[in-house]
């Protein structure tokens, strides 16, 4: 994936952050039965219904059910002392990146006073400009919200769920092996993905009611065209080492 310039490591990194939020969601929908009881059934996991006409939706539910409570059943949670390590790097990082941004901003600026600008030049560094001063408006109404408790928690649940997300990942990667594949949120075991899901089929941990469903599980694993993988010397390494 390239990556546009005006976006520094803190700033994509917060992104993930708010995605990773996101995945906790369907956890406690998933334990009752997860979807709108109008939905048709498109799937089973560890014994509850997974109502859905949206087959990416239905693979991100099982997925993501399976992912933890294997984190569960090995003993993968984050630990306090992980999450005080994981915040404390964060802000460091958010703070590199407050600066590179107001860098790049002054850099613009200059450039924007050239006469001789070519003008999709000009319009391309104008949308940039735009881009960096919503961000730091947004990191500066973040601030006003830091010491709030409510943020307090947000950022705690953030920090557990990536350090968790990371355990699995080490964790299936040891169990199973495999090719692993760069991510935006780190390395990802690909090959070991599929072997535990594989797995879980067969042992009846979930099961898909739809035959175009099935084929949308497995998509993601079995097409070498939508990923880039680790070279298989370095794949250990990026695995086993906290990308953040």
């Amino acid at each position: 994936m390239t990556r546009t310039p005006c976006r520094p490591r803190a700033v994509w990194l917060s992104g993930w952050i708010a995605c990773l939020l996101l995945l906790q969601t369907p956890f406690s929908q998933a334990q009752e039965g997860y979807g709108k009881s109008a939905d048709p059934v498109a799937a089973e996991v560890l014994g509850e219904p997974v109502r859905t006409s949206n087959p990416g939706e239905m693979v991100y539910v099982i997925k993501q059910v399976l992912s933890v409570n294997y984190a569960r059943e090995h003993d993968l949670q984050a630990t306090d002392a992980e999450i005080k390590d994981f915040l404390a790097r964060k802000k460091e990082l958010d703070a590199r990146a407050r600066k590179d941004i107001q860098a790049r901003q002054g850099a613009i600026e200059k450039s924007l006073q050239a006469e001789n600008l070519p003008d999709s030049e000009r319009e391309q560094l104008q949308g940039e400009l735009e881009f960096l001063l919503q961000m730091q408006q947004a990191a500066g109404d973040a601030d006003k919200q830091a010491d709030k408790p409510e943020r307090v928690a947000a950022e705690t649940q953030m920090a557990r769920a990536i350090i968790g997300q990371w355990k699995v990942n080490k964790a299936l990667y040891k169990q199973y092996g495999g090719r692993v594949i760069y991510m935006q949120g780190g390395a990802e075991p690909l090959d070991a993905y599929y072997k535990f899901f594989k797995e879980a089929q067969k042992a009846g941990d979930f099961k898909i009611m739809n035959e175009e469903f099935e084929t949308a599980f497995w998509n993601y694993y079995v097409t070498d065209s939508k990923h880039k993988f680790y070279p298989e010397n370095e794949a250990e390494q990026a695995i086993n080492t906290p990308w953040w």
